[in-house]
């Protein structure tokens, strides 16, 4: 058992446009990859405030915070990290779409679901989000352990 690592929880916005869903990008290291909208939950701050505030933050939006949708664990297999993604079916309310000023944000997109496939998502929920798009659910609310090498 890890005992000397913190538990970072991240909450994540299911958020779909036109048959599209919002995905944001990040660059680290040289490398970019996509990831659902959200972020990191502060000390006394709930699940749904947290994720309102990212929103706010990354791409100047409010939005409303509904039913949770698919929940994983991110743990490298070191067990240096683990993230706990829980990802909400969330609805625009206002706001323009603008890229916040973060040194990691690299842009935003709304993709087709034919598109998520071969994009380099983390965590890798590419297949779940297909799932959702298609069904406008997914079967299992946990997914479970997952880390892209």
């Amino acid at each position: 058992m890890i005992t000397s690592h913190h538990l970072r929880v991240r909450v994540a916005a299911v958020l779909v446009k036109d048959k599209k869903i919002l995905l944001i990008s990040h660059q680290k290291g040289g490398q970019i990859y996509w990831l659902l909208p959200g972020g990191g939950v502060d000390f006394g701050e709930s699940l749904d405030q947290a994720l309102k505030r990212e929103l706010q933050e990354e791409l100047n939006i409010k939005v409303k915070v509904n039913e949770p949708v698919l929940i994983c664990d991110s743990i490298d297999d070191e067990g240096r990290r683990h993230i706990l993604n829980i990802c909400f079916f969330c609805e625009y309310l206002s706001g323009e779409y603008v890229l916040g000023q973060e040194e990691r944000l690299y842009e935003f997109d709304f993709f087709e679901k034919e598109k998520l496939t071969d994009l380099k998502i983390y965590p890798p929920i590419n297949k779940e989000l297909i799932e959702f798009m298609t069904f406008n659910k997914i079967e299992h609310l946990y997914k479970g352990k997952d880390w892209i090498k």
